[in-house]
């Protein structure tokens, strides 16, 4: 753990019943990755220590988010600037396929589409829809920031992308716990697959020191559905939302901003289920998470189990 003014609310907040709040405070003890700087960064915007509270941490989080995250191009988020290089990602293919969830909500709403009328334009093969295709997606990315992208590799997830039901197989696999339904109304997705060419492309447009970062806590990383991972893992490690399944580990990587392209937009879908993960299933989850980073990393002194605590 990482000398802070603030460890000791950390530690409070991580004994907490609330297990939200405790997986966020763990998420910020345990990770390697994150650079002095930009810790600095992000303390900078609480209170002092003697006397922040729980909700200061939250608010500083939000405004950190606001500055240093969801930037407008052409400004750049902190995750690829030299304030982040002891997070670089190095020495990756670029034939490597990527893979990763967009919500369409707003996209849709954008372009004045339903969700089935670009599933048949997708469909059809003439130029009318071509051209109401291109559309979409450039009013798509008009409205998009410059956040960085969470990411998997296509190879490693391939039983899932095959899956007939694969909206939720992929939802749980790279734990991505905000897409879960909280009311009727299905959550419309997209799945985007792209070659890591493009990435190092686009960084050559972008005023940035890199294109691709392993995740760290401060790049959207505090939520109860992140796990840092320790400083010998090569990459992030989703944490799978079935918990008996928590223990595989998916690679995830976080790239710059591209410019999508029609031969991006692999499928769409819905997200129609909530996550199934209770507060006792979601400790069980990230306990054995971390088991397996343990054991992968042989290293016995990573992280906190969340059962027994006091």
């Amino acid at each position: 753990m990482r000398a802070s003014p603030y460890n000791d609310l950390l530690a409070r907040a991580s004994r907490s019943d609330d297990v939200v709040a405790a997986a966020v405070a763990d998420n910020c003890r345990f990770d390697e990755r994150a650079s002095e700087e930009r810790w600095r960064d992000f303390e900078a915007m609480l209170p002092p220590p003697a006397s922040a509270a729980w909700g200061d941490w939250a608010d500083a989080y939000q405004r950190y988010l606001e500055n240093r995250f969801t930037v407008q191009p052409p400004s750049a988020p902190d995750a690829f600037l030299e304030a982040n290089k002891s997070a670089r990602l190095n020495g990756l293919a670029e034939n490597q396929a990527l893979v990763r969830i967009e919500g369409l909500d707003e996209p849709l709403h954008s372009s004045t589409l339903e969700l089935d009328e670009l599933v048949r334009l997708l469909e059809r093969q003439d130029d009318e829809a071509e051209h109401a295709v291109l559309s979409f997606i450039e009013t798509w990315n008009q409205g998009r920031d410059a956040r960085p992208a969470f990411a998997a590799f296509a190879d490693e997830v391939q039983v899932e992308l095959d899956d007939e039901d694969w909206p939720h197989a992929l939802r749980d696999r790279l734990g991505l716990g905000h897409y879960s339904d909280e009311g009727d109304t299905p959550q419309p997705i997209a799945l985007m697959r792209y070659p890591l060419a493009d990435v190092y492309a686009a960084q050559a447009r972008q005023p940035i020191a890199h294109a691709v970062s392993l995740p760290t806590v401060l790049d959207g990383g505090m939520h109860r559905f992140f796990f840092p991972v320790p400083r010998e893992h090569p990459f992030g490690a989703t944490v799978h939302l079935v918990p008996q399944l928590a223990d595989t580990l998916t690679a995830e990587v976080l790239h710059c901003r591209i410019e999508y392209q029609r031969r991006h937009l692999y499928r769409v879908g819905e997200i129609t289920r909530p996550v199934q993960l209770d507060e006792q299933q979601l400790r069980e989850a990230r306990d054995l998470h971390l088991y397996a980073l343990r054991e992968a990393c042989d290293r016995d002194d990573f992280g906190e189990p969340l059962e027994g605590r006091t």
